[in-house]
């Protein structure tokens, strides 16, 4: 069934869904207490158009993300839970509903789910592993039997595996990433492996038909 719109202008999008999961499932970080992450309407915008699709395709219009913005903004939690939704969540779309709406799945359904959260040092991965595995620490392992959020790496149930790896790791080479976070692209460049380590981002997710977002600080 083909895509129907609901009103005027509208866009088909799975970012809906994905906020729904991400309210649902995850834990807003650095809280004494276990609440909800909930995204405020701004990083509500960014989702809906990251998982945009394109009507004529079927597929996702958007396979590289920009998300540029002052410290405090919240960019770390943000794509933590995105690096979570795309190792778990169904973000990969599937067609229509009987209401002609986008529904997807999960990309363990494709293949092997590998998520990299990526910088040019140790300090740097940490603005995003550090709350992704606090967001883990909820519903999300209720839901998920067989995730295992590690101080180093995240098991996923099925198969794959979520991970922080500088530009200085020997084994980026053959990654064949769904989805990778870059931290703070400001500061990659040619002598600290930076500019090395994005072309094979690139090459990578290309290949698995996957995605990445960058997050430099704005300035």
């Amino acid at each position: 069934m083909p895509w129907k719109p609901s009103f005027p202008g509208e866009v088909p999008t799975l970012g809906y869904q994905v906020i729904d999961w991400m309210t649902e499932l995850l834990a807003a970080p650095d809280r004494g207490e276990y609440a909800p992450f909930v995204p405020y309407l701004e990083q509500e915008d960014f989702l809906l158009r990251f998982y945009e699709i394109d009507p004529r395709t079927g597929r996702r219009r958007y396979r590289r993300g920009v998300l540029s913005r002052s410290r405090g903004w919240g960019k770390s939690p943000l794509l933590g839970a995105i690096a979570l939704a795309e190792a778990l969540a169904p973000v990969v779309p599937d067609g229509w509903d009987a209401d002609g709406q986008p529904v997807g799945r999960p990309w363990s359904d494709l293949r092997t789910p590998w998520v990299g959260v990526l910088a040019v040092s140790e300090a740097q991965t940490s603005n995003t592993w550090a709350p992704m595995l606090e967001m883990c620490d909820g519903p999300l392992v209720e839901e998920y039997p067989g995730l295992e959020p590690l101080d180093t790496f995240i098991n996923l149930p099925r198969r794959g595996k979520i991970e922080p790896i500088t530009s200085s790791a020997r084994t980026v080479k053959g990654k064949r990433w769904v989805f990778a976070v870059l931290d703070q692209t400001e500061e990659w460049v040619a002598s600290n492996g930076g500019l090395n380590l994005f072309e094979k981002v690139k090459n990578n997710t290309a290949k698995t038909g996957g995605s990445f977002i960058e997050s430099p600080n704005a300035f």
